[in-house]
């Protein structure tokens, strides 16, 4: 199986790395993880692996996620049940003196530099407390490039997937905090990323709840190799039809839904139905086909595409509709706005990835 890292135990904290009101963070050990995460306390989120960890006393810790570079270096970050935060890095070519601690600056993208203090807490790895500052957070979610400067030479990290990494990580804490029935405390920065409680909702037929949909979509296109996209914070959704969105460098769009109990819809009638709903919201020039699809493994598949020209916001969109042995019903959607100069072939083909056998299996 693939290698891993698990961020283990607070134990002791040490006033000497505090830099100012920066969040103290404690003792950290990093061990390879041997075993499958438990399905319990495991989730992931894109390329990023986490889990929830515990106390000897069954007591809620952390929770920690972590990416693993071509460089060798393990890059993670934790979040403690009290919301105090940091990144670990990790590196098994490593021999550092454990105990000795080292000013240095973290640089994202053209971003003002944070100061930070790396502390020694294993021969293999380091500890960087952060503040829980909406700076911060900010920064770490929404930039591309991290560059660690250290005495001893510089560390460069793509940020791809952290934003629903991260977010992912805070619904963790606030989580297992509220399966304490202590509600926790306020989260400072985070208290925005925490996913609320999910209420009973009237329609049994949606698949997805809460932070959900971004994790599924995340494990999708991680799965199907595609890294050049951004996900769209959830508040700001443009398309409530939809569970998640995402935009891709090119210019499309991605959307993701999913629906459960549909073992007796018929995916030919339920392709009719979307071509009609598309064609009474088209007050210009309508135009619409089926693709070419056939089942991969135990999924049935059906592709379409609908376009709009003519009006006010033209637009086409083409769909794949994933039917699972389960009963569910996955929405994939791919979206062009003519104001998008993407070649016609890059939109017909955008579902292409998602078709692996490797990524229909995991639906």
């Amino acid at each position: 199986m693939r290698r891993r890292y698990w961020l283990s135990s607070l134990l002791a904290r040490y006033p000497q790395i505090r830099p100012g009101h920066l969040a103290l963070f404690a003792l950290v050990f990093l061990a390879p993880l041997l075993a499958t995460l438990s399905p319990a306390s495991a989730f992931q989120s894109g390329n990023w692996y986490g889990n929830a960890n515990y106390e000897d006393d069954g007591s809620f810790r952390d929770c920690t996620m972590t990416a693993t570079y071509q460089s060798g270096i393990t890059l993670g970050f934790i979040i403690s049940r009290d919301y105090d935060w940091g990144m670990v890095l990790v590196n098994d070519g490593w021999n550092l003196k454990v105990g000795s601690a080292q000013d240095i600056s973290l640089e994202i993208d053209d971003r003002p530099k944070i100061s930070a203090i790396a502390k020694v807490i294993d021969s293999k790895g380091i500890v960087i407390p952060l503040e829980n500052s909406d700076e911060v957070l900010d920064a770490m979610r929404h930039g591309h490039l991290l560059t660690v400067h250290t005495g001893s030479g510089d560390l460069e990290f793509e940020l791809h997937g952290s934003s629903t990494a991260i977010q992912a990580l805070a619904t963790c804490v606030k989580q297992q905090l509220a399966m304490e029935k202590n509600g926790g405390p306020g989260g400072g920065a985070f208290a925005d990323l925490q996913a609320e409680p999910d209420e009973a909702e009237a329609d049994d037929t949606k698949l997805f709840h809460g932070s959900e949909a971004i994790v599924f979509a995340s494990n999708l296109l991680a799965d199907a190799g595609i890294t050049d996209y951004t996900m769209l914070d959830p508040d700001k959704n443009p398309l409530s039809g939809f569970d998640v969105v995402w935009t891709y460098s090119n210019g499309l769009i991605g959307a993701l839904t999913g629906y459960k109990n549909m073992q007796d819809v018929d995916l030919d009638e339920a392709a009719d139905i979307m071509i009609s709903d598309d064609a009474k919201s088209c007050t210009g020039n309508f135009s619409s086909g089926k693709k070419m699809a056939g089942p991969v493994g135990s999924v049935n598949i059906r592709r379409l595409y609908t376009a709009c020209r003519g009006d006010a916001d033209p637009i086409e969109i083409h769909y794949t509709l994933f039917k699972t042995p389960a009963g569910h019903i996955i929405q994939i959607a791919h979206i062009r706005l003519d104001d998008k100069q993407v070649p016609p072939d890059e939109l017909a083909n955008a579902d292409d990835a998602f078709l692996a056998p490797p990524v229909v299996g995991d639906m």
